[in-house]
């Protein structure tokens, strides 16, 4: 896109999910570059919420590389996770670590292994590509759960570990993206270039949202779908706050305790 887009000022060029720091040293983006992230914190909340109201109450958090979106999205699971707890007035335990890459293997099998077993977690946050195969593989022989993220990874993990261990999937609205964009662009001659950061647009009808959870597929059954959109109405409306710092860990309060462990590799 750098490299072809200023070639050719009179077509327009859309970037789904891409980091400021992806571009060349030193380039600025031209009129004709458009550029759309997603505020992946809120994604985090809504899940952390989530499966905090359904039930669980030991949580562990796999990032990847703690790049700057992997980090939103685990500061944001804690903070929902937090929220949920002290509605609740329910202890919870919270395991944070970061892989050191972006796969799954032996290594990151055993860590999180030895999280089901000795520290009790019932689910991981799963959050850096295919690192979700280590924490599906463990879950599946522990009788554990999991989080996906992204996408809505619940087809691809019930197919290959088994029904039912992919509670829910944190998801950045790449499909409501592209719809809406190409709709203001076609429809409303709307072109805003530059690089912006997309979250809640409704919480009527939050499949319209551009980070969600997938309330077709989620296996969760106490935490309803009147609850979550009751949820990100709260968040819209600013009743619920969530911070987006990736330099300090957010704060939270006496109902939740949060190791973080750094990074396995």
């Amino acid at each position: 896109m750098a490299e072809v887009a200023p070639k050719h000022p009179d077509v327009k060029f859309i970037g789904l999910d891409i980091s400021p720091d992806d571009f060349p040293s030193g380039f600025s983006l031209t009129d004709n570059i458009a550029v759309y992230n997603y505020h992946e914190e809120i994604a985090g909340y809504l899940a952390g919420y989530g499966v905090v109201k359904e039930g669980f109450r030991r949580l562990g958090f796999l990032g990847g590389i703690p790049s700057s979106p992997v980090i939103r999205f685990g500061y944001g699971y804690v903070q929902g996770a937090d929220a949920a707890a002290k509605e609740l007035e329910e202890n919870i335990d919270v395991q944070y670590v970061y892989g050191g890459q972006f796969f799954g293997d032996s290594d990151i099998f055993k860590y999180i292994d030895n999280w089901y077993k000795v520290n009790k977690t019932e689910i991981v946050f799963s959050c850096g590509g295919s690192i979700y195969t280590s924490v599906a593989l463990s879950a599946k022989e522990n009788n554990g759960y999991l989080v996906g993220v992204d996408s809505d990874q619940s087809f691809v993990i019930d197919r290959d570990y088994g029904e039912g261990i992919c509670i829910t999937s944190a998801m950045k609205g790449i499909k409501q993206t592209v719809i809406a964009k190409l709709d203001e662009l076609y429809y409303e001659h709307i072109w805003q270039n530059g690089i912006s950061f997309l979250g809640l647009v409704s919480s009527e009808h939050p499949e319209l949202n551009y980070v969600q959870l997938p309330t077709e597929t989620w296996r969760m059954k106490n935490f309803t779908i009147e609850d979550y959109k009751v949820l990100v109405g709260d968040i819209m409306s600013g009743k619920k706050t969530i911070l987006d710092d990736t330099q300090e860990v957010p704060p939270v309060s006496e109902f939740t305790k949060v190791s973080y462990r750094g990074s396995i590799k």
